[in-house]
């Protein structure tokens, strides 16, 4: 029977401090604040070791230029993590990124367990510093454990009681969320081809041989690596299976082809995108005036799912000084055609866009301002949709001193969007029943 997996981030950097002295009698700084991280993480995992498959690993992460693949699949596969932050661990790009996956599959399914544990006098600037952008920020403040800066066992203990005890009712039936779908769906997509043909793919995905040897279920472990791909790479790997999967399966590998479009775009952005309007209501906004580009925002951000192309609307209509209320009257009228609401049915418009999520990307005419923010966030229907602004390349058409514009990070260049171009076009070449709208 499988046991439900929790995943434990931390860099604890157990070779720097694998001498006998406690972390209550530790003289240096540094290695009291390490070896109590340590102790926390240790302690969080006799707990939850009984009941969970606990996914840990105790070595120094530091792999180069990759993640080892073992790392890879924990943070897909996981059903729950725990986020170990401390003034030390924020300065590994590792922890950062693996915090940026957890984050993200947070928000594509919120009863996700994730409990990120700020430790010590971990700071907001400080995190902010080490490039934990505003969004990660306030979701780590919104679920955070503090610890405590006393550096007691008792205390410390205690803390670690109170993060395993978060995962005592985490049952291991929880639904999938989009990411894990877009994984198991790639995997049964590759799986035909068998372990020769998949090791085709080795060379430019850049999976070294013992990652390779890990896992015997290979077709799972390129699913993996194409997530994170950068789009030369996966073309790359794309050319040396084309003609087997094609010859097998056509269809197939042009769903594949169309699942590996929009993994360009940034996972940090991407993450950002995945929070659903809950709270205090704000906009987006993507740093380019074309509307593909937002779709391959939106499709990375969700994962490809198949309901996304009946769950957006472009919205381009002129908007002059006053007219706020038409716009949104305009708008609303929009949405509730393209989610087949009757007029008879309006009063139902709200309860259909928070069925899942939905999505109004205003164009180059239709500028986001204050009247027109006002209004989206006072109405029920239109402050439960995702709104993205078309900014510009300057973001320019982001009013200054409007908060409620939040912009998505890192910005796009002229650089990145060829690139893309380019390797969706390199792409599209071998699978040319894929759509070029994309």
């Amino acid at each position: 029977m499988t046991r439900t997996r929790i995943f434990i981030s931390h860099s604890c950097k157990d070779v720097e401090i694998a001498d006998d002295v406690p972390f209550e009698d530790e003289a240096d700084p540094r290695k009291q604040r390490l070896k109590y991280a340590r102790h926390i993480r240790d302690e969080v995992e006799r707990l939850l070791g009984d009941d969970f498959e606990v996914l840990l690993d105790r070595k120094l992460l530091d792999p180069g230029d990759r993640w080892p693949i073992k790392l890879l699949r924990w943070l897909g596969d996981c059903d729950g993590a725990v986020l170990l932050l401390s003034e030390d661990a924020i300065e590994s790009k590792w922890v950062l990124q693996e915090a940026t996956v957890l984050t993200w599959r947070r928000h594509l399914r919120p009863d996700f367990r994730l409990i990120p544990v700020r430790l010590g006098a971990l700071t907001d600037e400080a995190l902010a510093a080490a490039g934990f952008g505003p969004l990660q920020i306030s979701d780590i403040q919104a679920a955070r454990v503090e610890g405590t800066v006393g550096f007691s066992r008792a205390e410390a203990d205690e803390l670690a009681a109170r993060i395993a005890g978060r995962f005592k009712d985490l049952s291991h039936e929880g639904e999938d969320d989009e990411m894990r779908q877009w994984i198991a769906e790639v995997t049964r997509i590759l799986e035909p081809l068998g372990d020769e043909i998949l090791s085709l793919t080795r060379e430019p995905l850049g999976i070294a041989e013992d990652d390779w040897a890990h896992f015997e279920d290979r077709g799972r472990t390129v699913a993996h690596y194409l997530l994170r791909a950068e789009l030369p790479r996966t073309s790359k790997a794309l050319e040396r299976i084309v003609t087997v999967l094609a010859a097998r399966n056509a269809e197939a590998f042009t769903r594949l082809a169309d699942k590996l479009l929009p993994m360009w775009v940034d996972p940090a952005a991407a993450a950002a995108l995945a929070v659903l309007p809950d709270g205090e209501w704000h906009a987006y906004a993507l740093n380019t005036d074309d509307p593909e580009v937002a779709d391959d925002y939106l499709r990375r951000a969700w994962c490809c799912p198949p309901w996304l192309a009946n769950r957006r609307l472009e919205f381009d209509e002129a908007l002059g000084e006053g007219q706020a209320a038409e716009a949104l009257a305009s708008l609303k009228a929009g949405i509730a055609t393209r989610l087949r609401v009757p007029p008879r049915r309006m009063h139902l418009l709200a309860e259909r866009v928070r069925d899942r999520p939905f999505f109004v990307i205003f164009g180059e005419a239709a500028a986001l301002e204050q009247g027109l923010c006002e209004g989206l966030a006072a109405d029920v229907a239109l402050a439960s949709a995702t709104c993205l602004q078309l900014a510009g390349r300057h973001f320019e058409r982001v009013p200054a001193g409007l908060p409620a514009m939040v912009r998505l990070l890192p910005a796009l260049d002229n650089a990145r969007e060829d690139a893309a171009y380019l390797g969706k076009s390199s792409i599209l070449d071998l699978a040319p029943g894929v759509s070029d709208e994309h």
